[in-house]
């Protein structure tokens, strides 16, 4: 019996396959379909599209509760109660997001703690930011432990992911609802709306963890050129900038003329990508 799965929202968008089929090739090709089931909860539009992806557990889901206002909120929704029982079966859980590349490391790994990705949405020297998240924790009477920069790939106990990602939910729905209602930056801090997740997934992990129950930074480590593929390297997160692996580059046809060998594609994390985003299904 498998006890582990990887879970992730796949919308129906050409850009959002392209990705997802990252995510399913290194699942594939590292074996970790012996070991992790794949759930897929969908956009219903995308269900043809996932049918060439074999292997996976398609779970047909549509926009609910404030998913058509914020996208993101897609890939934390399935883990509400009413969606959430398919994945209540498994002992351990990945939540992520599809931009993501697996490692052949994930292999019979269990983790103890907590595994939370690391994210780059602020300066922590920034007294502004760093007081606005500690003061939606303190509205809440939550505990703030000073753990920042928390990404958005969560791999522990189910029942803890759950938790964790139904609490991140509803606050960013809080957040939605108050400090960015009429406005795409907030006025008390300065932060984007696009990361009111990031923020509520900090104060989460702050409120319901210790430093002693998580593992910091183990997910959603760097994609690029600079950054070797380490023994500890679980997970690669295609990050939003401009170096070298960058998807956006990658699809809009920039690096058509790079070519990664499967001999060199440990090189570095971009080599590791770039060997994955072109690797054709077929060869699986």
């Amino acid at each position: 019996m498998i006890e582990k799965a990887i879970a992730v929202y796949v919308d129906a968008d050409d850009r959002i396959i392209s990705e997802f089929s990252w995510l399913w090739k290194t699942w594939k090709y590292h074996k970790l379909n012996e070991e992790y089931d794949l759930v897929v909860y969908h956009h219903p539009d995308a269900e043809e599209r996932l049918s060439v992806f074999k292997g996976i557990i398609k779970i047909e889901m549509p926009s609910i509760r404030m998913a058509d206002d914020y996208i993101f909120l897609k890939s934390h929704y399935f883990c509400m109660d009413e969606w959430s029982n398919p994945l209540t079966k498994y002992k351990y859980l990945m939540k992520t997001d599809c931009d993501v590349f697996l490692t052949e490391r994930l292999k019979g790994y269990s983790p103890k703690k907590l595994l939370v990705g690391q994210g780059s949405y602020y300066d922590p020297s920034d007294t502004l930011k760093y007081n606005f998240i500690k003061g939606i924790a303190d509205e809440f009477d939550f505990k703030y432990r000073g753990m920042t920069n928390i990404g958005d790939s969560f791999f522990g106990k189910t029942k803890h992911v759950l938790s964790s990602v139904i609490c991140q939910a509803l606050l960013t729905e809080h957040l939605l609802n108050t400090k960015f209602k009429k406005n795409q930056i907030c006025p008390e801090s300065g932060f984007n709306k696009g990361i009111a997740s990031m923020i509520a997934g900090e104060v989460t992990i702050n409120s319901i963890f210790s430093a002693q129950t998580v593992l910091l930074y183990a997910l959603d480590y760097m994609c690029w050129e600079s950054d070797e593929i380490c023994s500890d390297t679980l997970h690669i997160h295609a990050w939003h900038t401009g170096k070298k692996f960058s998807k956006h580059a990658f699809l809009k046809g920039e690096y058509n003329d790079w070519v990664v060998d499967e001999k060199d594609m440990y090189k570095d994390a971009a080599s590791y990508c770039q060997f994955f985003a072109t690797l054709p299904i077929e060869n699986l």
